[in-house]
């Protein structure tokens, strides 16, 4: 497996937990409020059509998620927590060693900064009725820019430094700004020689645009003390492909 599939999936293992920690605690919440509701309807007081008709439901809920389950080779699938989720497109980029090779991939250095890009990703999400209030602003279908990164300050000052802040710029026109509630951890501070890593989603306006290409524009590193820029702006272009074609180009 390539290095590009390889962000996707991490991309959804990330969120997945990130979810399931979020729902446990509204879960415990609810459920202390939900008790006593829950035991005034008894399995006896249930008529056996109701039986019936909630052991069929649980089973129609169990093979939809069989089905449809994440699938590798499609890059699509359910996600639990998440809902179903479509790779709609793979970035690449020459500049960061993202070539559907195994090539080791370059960073981005800046200052004191070293920040390594392990991929792009636009997916397609239609989010389940958890993920759309949490996330999602309940809509029924989102796009999102989705980056996976390293960053690093390879010296002894304390820098700040935020690429998961990073403004996006596609060809469709749009602009948009990191999602505050999935931003990942890959920026701040960093108080000496710290690493940090994570995912970063940047959810695009209009879910039915197809997107060939993204500019991401990262904002210098800077002195904690003076405010003061250690490197210039860097942008970054990257080629967007379909799976498909993706599929393809990895396959050379």
């Amino acid at each position: 497996m390539k290095k590009y599939l390889y962000l996707v999936f991490t991309v959804l293992l990330v969120f997945m937990v990130a979810c399931g920690s979020e729902n446990t605690s509204n879960d415990a919440g609810s459920s202390e409020g939900n008790e006593e509701e829950q035991a005034e309807v008894s399995e006896d007081d249930k008529s056996s059509a109701q039986k019936q008709a909630e052991w069929m439901e649980q089973q129609e809920n169990a093979d939809n998620q069989e089905t449809q389950e994440f699938n590798e080779d499609t890059g699509k699938g359910y996600i639990e927590d998440l809902g179903y989720v479509e790779t709609v497109g793979v970035g690449y980029s020459d500049e960061l060693g993202i070539d559907g090779t195994d090539a080791p991939l370059q960073p981005v250095e800046m200052g004191s900064a070293q920040l390594e890009i392990e991929g792009l990703a636009i997916l397609e999400v239609k989010p389940n009725e958890d993920a759309k209030q949490l996330f999602f602003d309940d809509k029924e279908k989102v796009k999102a820019i989705v980056v996976g990164m390293k960053a690093e300050n390879t010296s002894d000052d304390d820098i700040e430094f935020h690429p998961n802040n990073s403004i996006m710029v596609t060809n469709t026109g749009e602009q948009v700004e990191s999602d505050m509630f999935l931003m990942g951890d890959a920026g701040g501070e960093f108080l000496g020689k710290v690493k940090k890593e994570g995912q970063t989603w940047w959810i695009l306006q209009d879910a039915d645009e197809d997107i060939s290409e993204v500019k991401m524009i990262i904002s210098p590193p800077y002195t904690m003390d003076d405010w003061e820029d250690l490197a210039e702006e860097k942008r970054i272009e990257f080629e967007v492909l379909s799976w498909e074609e993706a599929q393809e180009r990895d396959a050379k």
